[in-house]
């Protein structure tokens, strides 16, 4: 007959486990955050040069238009005789400022981005554009979201669109998910450190005419406030809005 021990079961108590792990746990979670700030860090630089590129850039530019100005000037007065001369320098004239119009709004864009003062921490619409791609009523848009603020916390959300217009007499509003050629749920949502941009195709119906774009704007980001902007159907084409 063999023994049978009733006695307590006594287990091991090893309680530098659990210490471990809670030591590797917190060690993961530093080197996460060194990288990711190390990564917001290089994000910075980059748009600052980036930046810093295109002042260089304007200010060559600035310099080059002040010469054509002036040479204009002297051709302006000899036109008869330099009749040519003259035409060719007015149309580099007109394309150089438009280059340069083109530069300084970039150089607002990131200097929004790098330098965004002292504006409460949230997201802005920085422009949204659209450029007809037939005459069937096809439109390419771009959309493009900043961030408002010095904090370095992402901002997350997703944004609503709808194009108001009119079919015949009556009043018809298109719903982006409607609109937009190949339509998916990725195509609202953002989620970005510094700025986020949005391009793609609307299909209008036929017969549709569109006259005015609402975007609504909603963060799921702690703080961060939702907006609606209203923006003229015809002011996006011309060369996009900039509320």
């Amino acid at each position: 007959m063999s023994d049978v021990h009733g006695g307590f079961l006594v287990r091991q108590h090893r309680p530098w486990r659990l210490w471990l792990s809670l030591i590797i746990v917190l060690a993961l979670l530093a080197v996460a955050f060194l990288l990711g700030r190390a990564w917001q860090d290089y994000e910075l630089k980059r748009l600052r040069l980036d930046r810093e590129v295109l002042q260089n850039r304007v200010a060559e530019l600035d310099l080059r238009n002040r010469q054509l100005v002036k040479r204009n000037a002297q051709l302006e007065s000899n036109a008869r005789i330099e009749g040519d001369a003259y035409d060719q320098t007015q149309q580099s004239l007109v394309a150089l400022q438009k280059e340069i119009l083109d530069l300084k709004e970039q150089l607002a864009f990131y200097q929004g981005i790098v330098s965004p003062g002292k504006q409460a921490f949230g997201v802005h619409l920085q422009s949204f554009a659209i450029r007809p791609k037939n005459d069937m009523g096809l439109y390419g848009y771009k959309l493009v979201l900043t961030k408002q603020g010095k904090s370095d916390a992402p901002i997350k959300g997703r944004f609503d669109l709808r194009i108001m217009g009119a079919r015949g007499d009556r009043r018809q509003t298109l719903e982006f998910k409607q609109a937009k050629t190949g339509f998916t749920d990725k195509d609202t949502r953002f989620s970005f450190r510094y700025f986020q941009v949005f391009e793609g195709e609307l299909q209008l119906p036929e017969g549709f005419d569109p006259y005015e774009v609402v975007i609504e704007v909603k963060p799921t980001t702690r703080k961060v406030k939702a907006f609606t902007e209203s923006i003229p159907w015809s002011g996006a084409l011309n060369g996009g809005n900039n509320p």
